[in-house]
């Protein structure tokens, strides 16, 4: 099993499907590539993702891309997915207005978030909107197409589950085996390359469930292209961006 830190190069051999979370260290990636090898590392910010384009097959990242904004107050594939993963669904925060993700502590944010949407921001929304602020301007910037796209760890086991929700929490271990069985099926060396991550990083910068999470983004973006989205027909936001999220769509 080949590794890589955020130093190193990505091994190219082969295509790569990506998939990252957010972690204390900044972004947890697992890669794997068409011979089943798995790579991972943590990258400081979303920008260093950009010399694994060349690379990448496709990237799959647990944060919303395409933001709500006063000519639609809520995204489409939110909705969707919570109504896909009830009574799971508390698991799909509400995304912000791009313009709440520029000010400079939570009052202001979820004032300009009730400016624009209607509605505040919840401090677990909060906590997350530097990196939020990240994706989005890499995506603007670097215009990744469909090469980049949002999914939702709990939409993605689900739909690797047979579109069968889960019985267990992530952050329980009765969760993490369960969701362990689901990659596996799919991808045999699932838990091996869990374990390996698991024994490199320390959980206060990478818990176990940010791996998951990233796995199952690798594992989902290696159906490509047996894959949908929620909703089928993505609305787009006010920069072109589609709000939708992307998951396997016969497992």
């Amino acid at each position: 099993m080949q590794t890589s830190g955020a130093e190193d190069s990505v091994n190219a051999a082969k295509p790569i499907f990506f998939g990252l979370d957010g972690c204390k260290a900044g972004w947890f990636y697992i890669g794997i590539d068409e011979a089943g090898e798995c790579q991972f590392g943590v990258l400081k910010n979303f920008k260093d993702l950009h010399p694994f384009l060349a690379h990448a097959k496709l990237v799959l990242v647990d944060i919303p891309i395409g933001l709500p904004w006063q000519g639609q107050k809520t995204r489409l594939c939110d909705m969707a997915a919570r109504k896909a993963i009830s009574p799971r669904g508390s698991s799909v925060f509400p995304a912000p207005a791009r313009s709440s993700l520029y000010k400079t502590n939570y009052q202001q944010g979820s004032e300009e978030n009730r400016r624009q949407l209607g509605k505040g921001l919840s401090k677990q929304t909060w906590n997350i909107t530097p990196k939020i602020k990240q994706v989005d301007e890499f995506i603007r910037d670097m215009k990744p197409g469909k090469k980049v796209r949002e999914m939702h760890p709990e939409v993605a086991f689900w739909a690797l589950n047979g579109k069968k929700v889960l019985s267990h929490k992530k952050k329980q271990q009765a969760g993490l085996d369960e969701r362990l069985d689901i990659l596996a099926r799919h991808y045999a060396r699932a838990r091996e390359c869990f374990l390996s991550a698991r024994a490199k990083y320390l959980v206060k910068d990478v818990a176990s469930d940010d791996i998951l999470d990233a796995m199952v983004g690798a594992v989902t973006a290696m159906q490509f292209p047996r894959l949908a989205s929620l909703p089928e027909t993505p609305l787009k936001d006010e920069e072109n961006i589609p709000m939708e999220i992307v998951f396997c769509d016969d497992a």
